[in-house]
């Protein structure tokens, strides 16, 4: 056959222990399964002895193609507004606050300088049937209704009587609850945890004890991971399914295992409705304007993430990746239809937060930035949703319109770019570290798979 070529769209990623490569087409989503002498001659470009048997499923998967490099750009061009259509159609997350407030003190918390110079509010029931009119409004006819409570911390003592009131309303007009929670006080709302009731838990830790307890202090400097994982084990006991992340610096990178072992022995990780995953820690707004801090010296980036990741069946196996990114990519090693977001995070998904003060925002960690506020859902006739315009403002992000990576990094965290330059508009990943990251959730994913396919065979 003449004419065929590799693909310009086309990365290699290392998987596994012997000697495998996965070959990764990021315009159409494709992996093809390499043997490292194979992946050798396509990475020289050389063609010339590779069998008909062997080209033909390349050919198949758009690892090699007979397409010019201008009409190849096309077809990604054509991709990107695909996805980036698709992506106005998907249900939007939404987010209601019932405060900024919260009582751990969190070294890296983003919200720090928000609580000290904004007043306190509680959300009244009022402004939370307000809220709850606006999520119906949002979602029109769409069945799949579910609404996460997000703070501050929305299950802290001082808010159980409005958490209280918003179970049985929106179970009332049978919306799903879901809380995103540091877990120090949910024994305070054990009866409201379980599917007729808040349903799901976000929960984020800091690593094993050792990390944890130096980065997310309670009050009076008390330790926090253990009473936070006993009451993790409550949750799941109640029925409620929970989602840990793992923030991640470099002193828990350095612990990941220690963290994987005690989800183990503890039985957790065993338990169907108990799923974890791993998010680099970021410098904040608060940390950038001050200067250089400890935290930032301690920050690893993505890349570092997702290879040390890749490298462990047994750390891939236990936790996915950042899901902006992760998820992404493990579809595409996985062989299924690619996801509709092209953006990262809130710029790729339409995000919708209700803070306690009748503002709306396009991203939780935008929240109480006002400059950010996207309209108000208190007034007679709210403001019409604009979280379409985000999305879209977000697909156009990255500058580099023939990089081969555009459909996966997003062009970064827009809270990281706003935190760096005030703005979230300008780029805050680097192509170069992007391919390392690719390369590293490419091999997680792979390790992951092959894990659970080995479970299910015995």
């Amino acid at each position: 056959m003449t004419g065929l070529r590799v693909s310009d769209f086309v990365t290699f990623a290392p998987v596994g222990d012997n000697g495998t490569v996965l070959a990764l087409n990021t315009c159409f989503g494709t992996a093809a399964e390499l043997s490292a002498e194979l992946a050798r001659k396509l990475v020289d470009a050389d063609l010339t002895d590779i069998s008909l048997e062997l080209l033909r499923p390349l050919i198949e998967r758009s690892v090699v193609t007979a397409r010019s490099s201008e009409e190849e750009q096309r077809a990604f061009s054509r991709e990107l507004l695909r996805r980036s259509r698709l992506a106005q159609e998907v249900p939007p997350r939404v987010y209601l606050m019932p405060s900024y407030d919260c009582n751990l003190k969190c070294v890296y918390c983003f919200q720090h300088g928000i609580r000290r110079t904004t007043p306190s509010v509680t959300m009244s029931e009022t402004v939370a049937l307000a809220a709850l009119d606006h999520v119906e409004a949002i979602f029109g006819g769409e069945p799949r209704r579910s609404v996460t409570l997000y703070g501050g911390e929305p299950l802290s003592p001082d808010n159980r009587a409005i958490v209280e009131f918003l179970c049985g309303s929106a179970r009332e007009r049978g919306i799903r609850l879901m809380a995103s929670t540091h877990a120090w006080n949910l024994d305070r709302y054990e009866d409201l945890l379980g599917p007729q009731g808040i349903e799901a838990l976000h929960v984020t830790v800091d690593g094993p004890a050792s990390t944890h307890d130096r980065l997310r202090i309670g009050p009076k400097g008390v330790r926090t991971f253990d009473i936070i994982m006993k009451h993790v084990r409550l949750a799941l006991a109640r029925g409620a399914r929970i989602r840990m992340r793992v923030n991640v610096n470099e002193n828990v990178l350095d612990q990941l295992e220690a963290l994987r072992e005690f989800l183990d022995t503890s039985g957790l990780l065993a338990d169907p409705r108990f799923s974890a995953y791993v998010a680099p820690m970021f410098d904040t707004k608060a940390h950038v304007d001050a200067g250089t801090t400890v935290l930032s010296k301690s920050l690893v980036g993505e890349a570092a993430l997702a290879t040390r990741l890749g490298s462990s069946t047994e750390l891939a196996a236990a936790f996915c990746g950042s899901p902006p990114i992760y998820d992404k990519i493990a579809a595409m090693v996985s062989g299924l239809e690619p996801l509709s977001s092209v953006g990262n995070c809130c710029y790729g998904t339409r995000t919708i937060v209700l803070d306690p003060r009748g503002d709306v925002y396009p991203c939780v960690f935008l929240a109480g930035e006002t400059a950010f506020a996207r309209g108000h859902y208190l007034r007679k006739t709210p403001d019409q949703d604009d979280s379409r315009a985000w999305v879209d403002e977000g697909t156009q992000r990255c500058r580099e319109g023939t990089c081969k990576f555009a459909l996966y990094c997003g062009a970064g965290s827009p809270y990281d770019s706003f935190a760096h330059s005030g703005s979230t508009l300008t780029p805050s990943c680097d192509c170069r570290d992007f391919e390392q990251t690719l390369a590293g959730y490419a091999a997680a994913a792979y390790r992951r798979r092959g894990a659970e396919e080995s479970q299910l065979e015995t």
